[in-house]
């Protein structure tokens, strides 16, 4: 698996990342690199974007973190290195990624907002998202010797599956899918990044003569023919989600895979069955995961949102075995206590989810039955959030995630102090919701 991207960001989330962030393994300075004479710490680009530091790196650009010192925001910058500038085809390409990503606006797509050039070199300016990537979330579970949490990467993959459903709608296709090109942000949100070797369909239905390339483990076997009809190629970035899916939810490679070689190889039988590999996912599993593995793409799941759908039904099979889960959210908004009803429902099929308008309510009705799953407000009349979290606690061991539309780093620590599970800002992504209470739930039942 690859380490370093030019699109994985090098921060993990700490308790007290909503003030700060802590660096694991950064990539080297574009600096340390003898070829590399682009901006460097402090350069103000366009009048506008102060660098702050690199965030990673690849073979022929780097990405930076910079300040948009007019909307007073992070930025990532990403820019060629000056060694590719008079390369045709490297222009190119870094022109094509800059507009399949500004042709996609979805939460789990990373937005580019700019495009220019500076010293003769092209640079976008794209939203910035502190954290992690699957990549290191997958190394951490090895490092730790234990399997990735189902539920938790059900909840990533539902968002990895809705980013690219809607690049595949803007009539993109991605074509280096890896988890290392999935970046896991604040609040459990999933954005797909890193667009470099990516297609575009014009209005005729035809795509760039371009050449395929992309990492060998996540390739599509496809791919070592120049025969596949257009109208199939979306499916190649299925096959990658195969892949991705089935490492993350087995906790092993669908194949090893180093080379391309290999990938040649190794594509002409299926995987070992993912139940087989991992019994909890029980044999419900085994289908959708070998469909998107299929080596024909014909027979391969015809859609990310198909996918998704496969993967929700089989995640039921797990919940019947768990048995009931009841989940109680207190907010005096009444909208944001139908919206948190409608996706609760809809990411935790069967759950009983209660909702009341204020503290009190909430004490008294998880007296008359313990919850699973609490999640809070933090501002309402009478008993608020921090006094509920310290109340509850006192009593009852199950998660609590507390929801504020004005709270910030002081308010999380006092209330992981007291006992919090998770804290979310408002507006809050109905997905990143989903995934976290999932997440929240997996930890209460291991």
């Amino acid at each position: 698996m690859e380490k370093t991207d030019a699109n994985a960001l090098s921060v993990e989330q700490t308790p007290d990342s909503l003030e700060t962030q802590v660096p694991v393994a950064r990539p080297a300075s574009p600096a340390a690199h003898p070829e590399w004479e682009g901006p460097q710490v402090a350069t103000v680009i366009d009048g506008a974007y102060r660098v702050v530091r690199p965030l990673g790196q690849g073979g022929m650009g780097v990405v930076l973190l910079a300040v948009d010192q007019r909307l007073e925001r992070e930025v990532a910058i990403k820019l060629i290195r000056p060694a590719y500038v008079a390369n045709k085809k490297a222009r190119e390409r870094f022109l094509i990624e800059a507009r399949a990503m500004a042709r996609v606006r979805h939460e789990n797509v990373v937005e580019i907002f700019a495009f220019g050039e500076i010293d003769g070199s092209p640079y976008f300016i794209m939203e910035y998202i502190p954290g992690s990537n699957i990549a290191n979330w997958l190394d951490e579970r090895i490092l730790q010797d234990r399997l990735p949490s189902i539920d938790e990467a059900l909840g990533y993959l539902d968002q990895v599956c809705r980013g690219l459903a809607a690049i595949h709608a803007s009539g993109a296709v991605h074509g280096d899918l890896k988890p290392s090109n999935i970046l896991l942000g604040p609040a459990s949100r999933v954005a797909i990044t890193d667009l470099g070797l990516s297609r575009l369909f014009d209005k005729t239905g035809s795509i760039g003569d371009h050449p395929m390339a992309g990492t060998p483990a996540y390739l599509a076997p496809e791919f070592s023919r120049n025969d596949l009809p257009n109208h199939l190629l979306q499916r190649s970035d299925i096959y990658s989600l195969g892949v991705i899916a089935y490492e993350m939810l087995t906790g092993e490679p669908a194949y090893d895979i180093v080379t391309t070689q290999d990938m040649l190889s190794a594509h002409g039988l299926p995987p070992p069955l993912p139940s087989r590999v991992r019994p909890e996912l029980t044999t419900a599993f085994d289908g959708p995961l070998l469909s998107a593995l299929c080596a024909e793409p014909t027979q391969r799941t015809p859609s990310a949102d198909q996918f998704r759908r496969q993967l929700l039904t089989a995640r039921e099979t797990i919940h019947a075995r768990r048995g009931t889960v009841r989940v109680l959210v207190a907010d005096d908004d009444g909208d944001f206590l139908s919206l948190a009803r409608e996706t609760l429902a809809y990411g935790l099929p069967g759950a009983e989810i209660e909702t009341v308008r204020d503290g009190e309510a909430a004490l008294a009705a998880i007296d008359r039955e313990p919850a699973s799953l609490a999640v809070i407000d933090l501002d309402m009349p009478g008993m608020n959030g921090v006094e509920l979290t310290a109340a509850l606690r006192a009593r009852y061991r199950f998660p609590i995630v507390v929801c504020t539309a004005s709270g910030g780093a002081p308010d999380w620590r006092l209330l992981s102090a007291l006992g919090a599970d998770g804290f979310l800002v408002k507006p809050i992504d109905p997905f990143a919701l989903v995934a976290l209470a999932r997440k929240m739930l997996d930890k209460k039942l291991r």
